[in-house]
């Protein structure tokens, strides 16, 4: 069965044959001469892509925090069949002496990705690949009513793998390993007699301030310094204020833009621990760093409309109840008495007031 397969082993996309006079297939695969496996790079994410006319793509696939996936990807014209497909070796046609070798079993789902692997059941379809040898999945056959049962094959071809292989490799070696949401509030303490950040505090901003400069969502960056109550009121304010310029300043050294950086100290206005003990004073000792994306953006001017409103409506309420008294007339500007500006847009100093309220959690 194998040996009649292979004379349509070099033919450029699907073709219909007989296995052994009973079961056809649709075979689908690159022209060897123009088979290509290409890299994209990001920092946030890694691909290897090789074409496959008319069916589709096989991707491999890594994005920075997550595993390695690989999954065949079709145009949406062609249906894989569902159920048990058969992952083989596929010998080149002038190897009649080697037969196909079994290398794993997978179940077909519906859908643009019938067949999608995860990081364990990637290595033996690398190792094939960049050992040159080209790799076939093979549908179960199925039930026509008006012809004989069918297979569909997808094949991998093993051309050009090896050398796009080793810069996805490299790509991934490169990724950013955290996400937004893993970096987007850091926090940092200081020491009662600081002079300067630690080895610690650095190793931590320095992630921060890779993941921004690699990331162009990032549009602000929100630097709070907090400090115990120990000392004068004056003490405090200064202490709060120079450990958040530290943190602001190491991260413009490590290559963040100085305009997206909001330095602000509050002294120990926001204690998130009991200034009673030595721990709850280290810490309440603190530096606190937010990004702000186009997401997060989006979403607070979303919700400082939605106060901007509610502030209007009352002050509009209020308006109108002291009007009722003619004892008590008003000439109250609404835009003024709701404390907002009333062009819907909001001004760097009420993204400040609205920032800072969010990253004063315990």
């Amino acid at each position: 069965m194998f040996s009649s397969s292979r004379f349509f082993y070099g033919l450029l996309v699907a073709v219909s044959f007989s296995f052994a006079g009973s079961v056809n297939a649709q075979l689908y695969k690159a022209d060897v001469s123009s088979s290509e496996w290409k890299t994209s790079a990001a920092p946030f994410n890694c691909s290897l892509t090789h074409s496959i006319p008319t069916f589709g793509k096989a991707i491999f696939s890594r994005k920075a925090g997550g595993g390695e996936l690989f999954y065949l990807e079709s145009l949406g014209k062609i249906v894989f069949p569902l159920g048990q497909t058969v992952l083989e070796t596929s010998p080149p046609v002038w190897r009649s002496d080697v037969l196909p070798e079994r290398v794993s079993e997978v179940t077909a789902v519906a859908g643009n990705r019938p067949i999608s692997l995860s990081a364990i059941q990637i290595a033996p379809l690398v190792t094939q690949l960049s050992a040159g040898v080209n790799l076939m999945y093979t549908s179960q056959a199925v039930e026509n009513k008006s012809s004989e049962p069918s297979v569909m094959r997808i094949m991998l071809t093993a051309k050009n793998f090896p050398d796009a292989y080793k810069k996805y490799q490299q790509c991934v070696a490169d990724l950013i390993p955290y996400t937004f949401a893993q970096v987007a509030r850091t926090s940092i303490n200081y020491a009662e007699k600081a002079a300067g950040l630690s080895a610690n505090n650095k190793t931590e901003l320095g992630k921060v301030a890779r993941y921004i400069q690699a990331d162009a969502k990032v549009v602000g960056v929100f630097v709070d310094g907090h400090s115990d109550n120990t000392g004068s009121a004056e003490d405090r304010e200064a202490t709060s204020k120079q450990s958040a310029e530290w943190v602001a300043a190491y991260l413009t050294e490590r290559g963040v833009a100085a305009d997206k950086i909001t330095t602000r100290w509050h002294a120990d206005k926001f204690l998130i621990a009991n200034n009673k003990t030595e721990a709850g004073r280290a810490e309440n000792r603190r530096v606190t760093v937010r990004l702000e994306d186009e997401a997060t953006h989006k979403e607070f001017m979303k919700k400082e409309e939605e106060n901007r409103k509610a502030q209007e409506k009352a002050a509009a309420e209020k308006l109108t109840a002291e009007a009722t008294k003619p004892q008590t007339p008003t000439s109250t500007n609404t835009a003024a008495s709701a404390g907002t500006s009333s062009s819907g847009k909001m001004s760097p100093e009420e993204i400040s007031r609205m920032v800072e309220g969010l990253d004063i959690v315990k």
